[in-house]
């Protein structure tokens, strides 16, 4: 028990459901198992009735209406009815004896299913001669068989049925006893051990329930509470404690509160030392805030050369303003002149393609050349041929004309294109010329470009002047930044000594083992350190001399 009570309380809570739950999980499984036995004993019942009884009644059942189709074969005169009732003679024999086969396996020792195993199978062989006498026509052999054979050998394997009947029935009954049997027990046995794991889970409630109340010191609220006041710097608050006890919670919460209360005490202690410190620290602050007003008048000359930089860069944009503008110009003079080029481009080619269909007038005036010169030499053999009669002759001379006056207006197209072409060509010369002048305006452009990049350049002479004395007022203020870092050193001084008291506070503050993320000089009263020494502003400053 008192091993139990040193383990912790996840410990001690996980055994205790540990047990409840392996109690319950052995209960299931017998619960299980007992259902399982049950289901087999059923099913052994149920095997019992399907591989005896009912095969058995099958067989009985059949075995009857082979007497019936028998006696219906010999009674009807009509061959085809007596025909039908032999074919179900035949196929109630088949029904019986495959019950037969289906049964021997169940009654295999068993020597009264032997005897109706064996009867059975005689009444089998029996059942041939019906069909035998009726085919035959010996109606009265058919009838002695059926009063004196056949009758007799039914009813003795109909009793030797009822007695197996009778015994499978008991088997049957005898096996339900044993179930019932069975599943009263389990279930007898099953509340035993249901009322025992109730039981044990009281008892375990029980005793985890003390052993908790025994390690908390008292309620779990109630040291939430006390807890939560100290949290909040209630150093004075009371813990009320059960006698002797000097192991719980509540008693390390009480220590915790007491050992609290001394730190806090040494701590506003050890304020007042830094409250000296910062001080001194707060003089090397107003010393530090006079020579930066002295910096920024360095910075207010550094301010003023720097507008009238600004005016200079201001007067170099407009004039680079203004060259952009005169490049534009530039530009749309260059596409001037471009356009006027294609002009003259559109004009030469127009010219080609006059020329090139002067070349077709003339392959044309050619072509009628040559077919007067044929026309011309037919006329001369008419001529010759017809002597007198210069029919031929006409229509010859005739044709030449009509070629000559192609001829002429041939010429006629030659003369107008060529005067065509000569005033394009002057109009190309024109062309030229205006391209001329606009390259000429494009120089002028050009110059007046550089007139304003001389300007450009005079200006950043001007600018280099600000740049020096900007770099002058900046030797000024490396001066005071000097005298700035001198100041700081004063503040490293001090701040040591603020870090021996700081150090000193850690190791007093350090006998507690906290979180990562908890912060105890938060709750302490050296909140004043952080306001007046401890703002990172000023720690930025002094470490930047600034």
């Amino acid at each position: 028990m008192d091993s139990f009570k040193r383990l912790k309380i996840g410990t001690q809570l996980s055994l205790g459901f540990g047990m409840l739950t392996a109690l319950m999980l052995a209960l299931a499984i017998f619960s299980v198992m007992r259902v399982n036995a049950l289901a087999k004993a059923f099913h052994e019942d149920n095997r019992i009735a399907a591989e005896r009884l009912e095969p058995l009644y099958q067989a009985r059942e059949a075995l009857a209406q082979t007497g019936l189709a028998a006696r219906n074969a010999y009674i009807f005169t009509d061959d085809a009815q007596a025909l039908k009732e032999l074919a179900i003679v035949d196929e109630q024999k088949a029904i019986y004896l495959a019950a037969v086969d289906k049964m021997t396996p169940a009654y295999a020792n068993d020597a009264q299913f032997a005897k109706v195993k064996e009867g059975l199978l005689a009444m089998a062989n029996e059942l041939k001669r019906p069909r035998q006498y009726r085919e035959a026509g010996k109606m009265e052999e058919f009838g002695r068989f059926l009063v004196n054979e056949c009758s007799p050998l039914r009813r003795r394997i109909v009793q030797d049925m009822a007695v197996l009947v009778s015994s499978a029935q008991k088997e049957s009954e005898t096996a339900g006893e044993v179930v019932e049997d069975y599943a009263s027990g389990a279930q007898r046995l099953v509340a035993v051990l249901a009322v025992v794991a109730f039981v044990l889970s009281v008892v375990i409630a029980v005793l985890i329930k003390r052993l908790l109340l025994k390690q908390l010191g008292g309620e779990p609220v109630y040291a939430a509470e006390i807890a939560s006041r100290i949290a909040k710097g209630d150093l004075a608050v009371k813990v009320q404690l059960a006698p002797a006890d000097n192991g719980s919670l509540l008693f390390a919460i009480k220590s915790m509160r007491d050992s609290l209360a001394g730190i806090v005490d040494e701590v506003r202690h050890g304020t007042e030392s830094i409250t000296h410190a910062s001080n001194e620290i707060a003089a090397g602050n107003v010393d530090l805030s006079q020579r930066t007003e002295q910096q920024a008048q360095s910075l207010e000359r550094v301010a003023t050369a720097m507008e009238e930089l600004t005016s200079t860069v201001k007067q170099n944009a407009s004039n680079a303003q203004q060259a952009n503008h005169l490049s534009q110009s530039a530009s749309d003079v260059s596409e001037q002149g471009g356009a006027v080029m294609r002009q003259v481009t559109d004009t030469m080619a127009s010219i080609n393609d006059s020329s090139k269909k002067i070349v077709d007038i003339i392959s044309v005036i050619d072509g009628i050349a040559f077919q007067t010169n044929i026309l011309a030499l037919n006329a001369a053999v008419e001529a010759a041929r017809a002597g007198e009669q210069g029919r031929g002759f006409a229509v010859v001379a005739s044709e030449v004309r009509v070629l000559a006056q192609r001829a002429a207006q041939a010429a006629k197209e030659i003369k107008s294109l060529i005067d065509d072409s000569v005033e394009k060509v002057g109009s190309g010369s024109d062309l030229v010329q205006k391209a001329g002048t606009t390259m000429h305006e494009v120089v002028a452009s050009v110059r007046r470009v550089t007139e304003i990049m001389a300007e450009i350049s005079h200006a950043s002479q001007e600018q280099s002047v600000g740049i020096q004395e900007v770099s002058q007022a900046l030797g000024n203020m490396d001066g005071m930044t000097q005298q700035n870092t001198a100041l700081v050193e004063q503040a490293t001084a001090a701040a040591e000594e603020l870090k021996d008291q700081a150090v000193h506070l850690s190791g007093v503050v350090g006998q507690f083992k906290l979180e990562a993320s908890t912060s105890v000089v938060s709750h302490l009263p050296a909140r004043q350190y952080q306001a007046h020494a401890g703002s990172p502003r000023i720690e930025r400053r002094l470490a930047s001399g600034r």
